[in-house]
């Protein structure tokens, strides 16, 4: 009975707990956004959702799980088991991580197999897999390498699978991960350098972890450091460290529970050396030092380091003499004395160990006393003036010593600084006067030093003056060339004098000569000459002392040339027989002169008779003759010096027997222009002849003369018309005047100046701005051999000077009217022509050429066209150059020479843009280039099309619209071109942005974007031309963009900016109104070529449209191939028939039947072709209107 209760209450008891987890698992999928639909036990899922929950609801959850685990335990076997506790065990079993470590962690139940049970894993009390399956693993693997995020207390829990008993969940193990320390060095002292002998300790931290869970391990330069102190202890001594020990430390922890080693610390570099020198010097050094110097010693530590890190000890002779106490290195001694004399040393202490350095080597210091000196003088007394005084400095040898003299007074007394000189320990007066006579004194001083030595006793100098001498000269100045001169020195004190002699600026006696003799105290000159003039002076010499007496005075010596005769003859030679010719002879210098006149080289004295007279100075020949003829001189007398005077140089009488006739030259060979210069020379023979006074006469010998010169030339100035005449001329000379004959007849003949004239070369007179003329000077009624021409330019003269007969010039524009003009200069006279009228040269702005085409500029394939080009104003010498523009920087030229250019048959090749210009002259003078001038040709297949949307001619401002090109199997690069009607050609236009490679999209539209626009590949091949316009109109006219083919339907519409309230509107077709319209729309059914043409549109409210043209293209014909095979068909069935109507003829006319019907017959089936004829090309009167369709209006 028990049995089956407790079976009963285990059932009702498992029914509501498996009831109560499905509510509870309900409830918890409700809350969650992942569920798990198949359950393969419901009450582990269960369990599972509980723990799903929230965190807030785990414990509650728990307890009921373990009362309904227990409970049902109990029911079910009737006593109640004691349930395992879950343990975590760690491998390795560390429980403070590194990040990076790995660690597992296994869950056990003691006692029990781990394969009989499964495992739930909790992390922080929360599981770490919630939601999914239990582990059938006992371990978590999913730590390593560890991170902060893994530092945790860890739990875990098991449930038996056979029964689904849960364990007690285990106990937390806390995991703490954190980073790996690093070691931290130091090192005790932390001195840089460390001295032999030294103890140094290095200690080891681990920051933030206790000093006795680790152990240590210590490297030097990389390797283990094997020493007993190394190990447990963070401390790492050397006691005595000597060089061995320099390098770089470093250490390591090992934690002693895991045996974890931390980061090696940052070395610590160890620098062991000897213990420094100490070195005394001693300043100043390797001299001798005297009482009341300064000396300095300075203790210097061989180390490197600062000064500041030590303290400094003295000794003097092995005990403490002197200790600086402060932080100096330096013992002064000043002043010094005898006492200081000793050996010192020094040695440093190191401020911050008190270590010691060496004690240096002892530095001997010697003081000593000052020293006296005294003064020597050479040579001994008496001192002469003018010698050399040298006064010596005596003291022991020293050559760190200067001296001081001292003159008169041992405080105040000064040298004479202009004549002594101090060297070493001398004091040398050079020149010694008597102002050098006094007592000197001297005193050493120490260089570099302010020591000096004791002064010396006083030294007195006696100086006395020399012997003076004196100088005389016998005879007195002047003295005159070849007078003996005697120069006499004289010395009144001592004897055994010799003599110097002296001259002019010489420092070397005069010598002994032919001319120059010396003799005890006289100097005497022979023969004086203008050589000899100077100054001269004398002194004495002699082997004692005094070795020389004064220089005397000066004497100055003056040597005058005997006075100059000079002689002169007139009139000069040559003489001509019958004249009377006078000899002067003058000397300029004193008076009371006689003179002897001599001829011939016997200097025979010239006696007075009836031909020869003497009077004064003067010596007269009256009617000279060829006997006369010969060399004369004159010399004066006197009776006191000087005696004479030079002879004169001689002067030569040349006499001639006939009369002299002088000819008479012109410098115009040939004709003088009035306003020029004629000169007339009249030359006599000999030219030798001189004193001439010439007479000029006109038309006679007999006329009084017209003018007397001086000279042999006449010049009649500004020659006019009445100077022509013959001319002549004689020459007279002396008192009585002697005339030569008259000369012969020069003829003056006079002509009017011709006038300079200017012609332009050019074919043409009208000149442009930069082109270059050519101007030609001629000179009326002359040769242009003899000329050469100047060239003026608005009234100056040309800069550059320009001879040349022809003249060109580059003008430019703005330079209208400038004048130019010329003159002529006749080579061979140097005279000029008239000024030529000015030529005025008016210069145009460079010309534009004008390009002119029919007016019908749209053309079919074989049509034909002619572009004519010519220069406004201007059509004299132009040669013109037709160019195809191809793009805005590529031309092409086509043509040259003519000024039209034809193109045909015309193809689609030739659509384009033309431009002409014109040349002319040398070199080449070009106008500017004409406007663009567009021709488009319509081709019947183009291999691409222009495709505008709308597709329409004429368009409103601001109204967007596209173009593209469309090809037909031909390949990419096509770009869309355009020509503006500003004359512009370029690309798609820069305010349009481009859509797809040929596709151009303009959002905004204007005026100025209107144009004609085609397609162009890469290989220059073309599409049609559409003509595409803007308009700021109210009305427009809509009709097709492209042409038009025959026979198709063309629609003509009139479109507004607004719709207008009445519709009605009439088309015009080239100025003539069509039907008009209600709707103003026109469709023509099947145009044709009439309906080619202008179009507009005019509303009565809104006005009229722009004209738009209206291109009607033949309807395609077969290709090539088949044209020319039915031409050959055809060709040789019209033979066919020929040939068959002339055989019926012949026929016919031999019959002699019917002729008058025959011929009739066929006149009329002429006439009737003759009229097809013409149908077909077209040759309509009036206008043809096809049947047109109304519809309702439209608006853009």
């Amino acid at each position: 009975m028990l049995s089956h209760l407790s079976l009963f209450l285990s059932f009702s008891l498992s029914f509501s707990f498996s009831l109560s987890l499905s509510l509870s698992l309900s409830l918890s999928l409700s809350h969650t956004h992942t569920h798990t639909h198949i359950h393969t036990n419901p009450f582990r899922e269960g369990v599972r959702e509980l723990q799903g929950v929230g965190r807030s609801q785990n414990s509650m959850a728990l307890t009921a799980l373990y009362l309904l685990t227990l409970f049902s335990s109990v029911l079910k076997y009737g006593h109640m088991e004691v349930r395992q506790k879950a343990v975590v065990v760690l491998k390795p079993n560390w429980t403070k991580l590194f990040r990076g470590d790995t660690v597992s962690l296994r869950c056990t139940v003691p006692g029990e197999p781990s394969t009989d049970w499964e495992y739930i894993w909790y992390k922080n009390e929360e599981e770490l897999n919630p939601y999914k399956l239990w582990s059938e693993s006992n371990e978590y693997k999913n730590v390593g390498p560890v991170e902060d995020t893994d530092s945790a207390e860890y739990a875990c829990l098991g449930m038996r699978k056979v029964d689904s008993v849960f364990s007690e969940i285990s106990d937390a193990v806390v995991l703490t991960v954190s980073e790996r320390p690093k070691a931290v060095i130091l090192q005790r002292p932390d001195w840089l350098q460390i001295f032999s002998g030294e103890t140094v300790t290095f200690r080891c931290d681990i920051p933030g972890e206790l000093l006795t869970e680790w152990r240590y391990r210590w490297r030097k330069d990389g390797q283990k450091v094997k020493s007993d102190a190394a190990g447990e202890t963070n401390i790492y001594r050397i006691t005595a460290a000597d060089q061995s020990h320099s390098g770089k430390y470093t250490c390591t922890g090992l934690r002693k529970s895991d045996f974890k080693f931390s980061l090696a610390s940052d070395s610590v570099t160890l620098t062991v050396r000897e213990r420094p020198r100490a070195v005394a010097i001693l300043s100043p050094k390797d001299m001798e030092i005297f009482s009341g110097e300064a000396v300095l010693l300075r203790c210097h530590i061989e180390d490197g380091e600062a000064e500041e890190e030590w303290r400094y000890t003295w000794y003097k002779r092995g005990y403490v003499g002197h200790s600086q106490i402060g932080e100096e290195r330096e013992l002064s001694l000043s002043p010094a004395s005898e006492g200081d004399s000793g050996d010192y040393t020094c040695r440093g202490t190191r401020k911050t160990d008190s270590q010691h350095s060496q004690t240096s080597p002892a530095v001997r210091l010697a003081v000593s006393a000052l020293p006296k000196v005294s003064v020597s003088v050479k040579p001994g007394s008496p001192i002469f003036i003018g010698e050399t005084v040298v006064l010596e400095c005596g003291a022991a040898s020293r050559s760190d010593w200067s001296y001081t003299w001292f003159k008169g007074s041992p405080q105040t007394g000064a040298l004479p600084a202009d004549r002594s000189s101090k060297r070493g320990d001398s004091l040398t007066i050079s020149g010694a006067t008597e102002t050098d006579e006094d007592e000197y004194w001297c005193q050493g001083e120490r260089v570099n030093s302010n020591t000096s030595s004791l002064m010396s006793d006083p030294v007195y100098l006696t100086v006395s003056d020399l012997p003076t001498s004196s100088l005389t000269a016998e005879p007195q100045n002047p003295v005159f060339s070849g007078e003996v001169v005697t120069l006499t020195c004289a010395i009144e004190s001592h004897n055994d004098w010799e003599y110097r002699w002296y001259k002019g600026s010489s420092q070397s006696p005069v010598a002994q000569s032919d001319r120059y003799s010396r003799d005890g105290n006289s100097l005497v000159i022979r023969g004086a000459a203008e050589s000899d003039q100077d100054h001269y002076w004398c002194q004495g010499e002699k082997d004692t002392r005094p070795t020389s007496s004064h220089i005397s005075t000066y004497v100055y010596l003056s040597v005058t040339a005997l006075p100059s005769a000079t002689l002169t003859l007139q009139p000069p030679s040559p003489i001509f027989s019958g004249e009377i010719v006078t000899f002067t002879c003058a000397i300029q210098y004193l008076r009371d002169w006689t003179y002897k006149w001599y001829r011939r080289s016997s200097k025979d004295t010239v006696s007075q008779s009836a031909r020869y007279s003497r009077t004064g100075n003067t010596l007269t020949i009256r009617g000279a003759a060829v006997s006369d003829e010969d060399q004369y001189w004159c010399q004066g007398e006197r009776d006191t010096r000087p005696m004479v005077s030079q002879i004169s140089h001689n002067v030569t009488l040349s006499v001639l027997e006939f009369k002299p006739k002088p000819r008479l030259t012109s410098n115009r060979s040939e004709q003088v222009y009035t306003g020029s210069s004629v000169t007339l020379t009249c030359e006599v023979d000999p030219s030798g002849a001189t004193g001439w006074t010439f007479y000029w006469y006109r038309d006679s010998q007999n006329s009084d003369p017209v003018a007397l010169t001086d000279t042999n030339a006449y010049t009649i100035n500004f020659v006019k018309m009445s100077d022509e005449a013959p001319y002549f001329c004689n020459a007279g000379r002396g008192s009585p005047i002697y005339f030569t004959h008259y000369s012969n007849a020069s003829w003056i003949k006079v002509t009017e100046r011709p006038k300079a004239f200017v012609t332009l070369l050019s074919n043409w007179t009208r000149i442009f701005s930069g082109e270059t003329i050519s101007l030609q000077c001629d000179i009326q009624g002359t040769t242009d051999a003899d000329w050469d021409y100047i060239w003026y330019k608005n009234g100056y003269l040309n800069n550059p000077v320009n001879h040349e007969k022809e003249y060109r010039v580059t003008l430019v524009y703005g330079h209208r009217g400038d004048e130019y003009a010329c003159i002529g200069r006749r080579r061979s006279e140097l005279t000029y022509s008239e000024m030529s009228e000015p030529y005025s040269v008016s210069v145009f702005e460079r010309p534009l050429a004008e390009l002119s085409v029919p007016a019908q500029i749209w053309m079919h394939e074989g049509d034909s066209v002619t572009l004519r080009c010519e220069v406004t104003g201007s059509t004299e010498g132009w040669r013109f150059h037709w160019y195809r523009v191809d793009s805005a920087v590529k031309q092409t030229l086509v043509y040259s020479n003519g000024d039209s250019y034809t193109l045909v048959p015309v193809a689609v090749r030739h659509t384009g843009l033309y431009m002409c210009r014109a040349e002319r002259g040398e070199p080449p003078y070009y106008t500017k280039n004409s406007k663009l001038q567009p021709v488009w040709v319509m081709g019947l297949s183009p291999p691409a099309s222009v495709i505008v949307r709308p597709n329409r001619t004429q368009h409103f401002i601001y109204k967007s619209l596209s173009m593209s090109c469309e090809t037909q199997g031909i390949p990419a690069g096509w770009r869309l071109r355009w020509f503006t009607d500003r004359g512009e050609l370029t690309e798609c236009p820069a305010g349009w942005r481009s859509v797809v490679g040929s596709t151009c999209t303009i959002v905004h539209p204007h005026t100025s974007d209107s144009g004609v626009y085609w397609c162009q590949s890469e290989a220059g091949l073309r599409s049609n031309p559409i003509n595409v316009t803007f308009h700021d109109t109210e009305v427009i006219l809509e009709s097709p963009a492209h042409p038009v083919t025959e026979g198709d339907p063309l629609t003509l519409q009139c479109r507004y900016r607004k719709t207008p309230a009445k519709a009605e509107a009439d088309i015009y077709k080239d100025g003539a109104p069509l039907q008009p319209t209600i709707t103003g729309e026109l469709t023509i059914l099947a145009a044709s070529k009439a309906h080619e043409g202008r179009y507009r549109c005019r509303h009565a409210d809104r006005g009229e449209s722009p004209d738009s043209w209206v291109t009607v293209r033949p309807r395609d014909t077969p290709t090539h191939t088949h044209l020319v095979v039915w031409l050959v068909v055809g060709l040789f069935v019209s033979l066919a028939l020929v040939i068959l109507l002339a055989t019926l003829l012949y026929r016919y006319r031999v019959a002699g039947e019917g002729t008058a019907p025959i011929s009739r017959h066929v006149m009329t089936k002429t006439g009737q072709r003759g009229r097809s004829l013409a149908l077909c090309h077209g040759t309509v009167e009036g206008p043809v209107v096809a049947p047109v369709t109304w519809s309702t209006p439209t608006s853009s």
